[in-house]
């Protein structure tokens, strides 16, 4: 019976850290990339249209 469990913890290790290595690190990383852009396109859209002049 220990056995059965040695392998089936095996397989489950294996198959999440595949998954993170293969999938779920690049799409992360891809949907965090966008989310960046937007909010840079978002921020310098505010930016640009502020009618606010610097106070130096």
């Amino acid at each position: 019976m220990q056995r059965k469990f040695t392998i089936m913890n095996h397989l489950l290790l294996s198959a999440f850290y595949d998954n993170v290595n293969k999938n779920v690190g690049p799409t992360l990383m891809w949907v965090f990339f966008l989310l960046m852009i937007i909010e840079l396109l978002y921020v310098m859209a505010k930016y640009l249209n502020s009618n606010d002049s610097p106070k130096s």
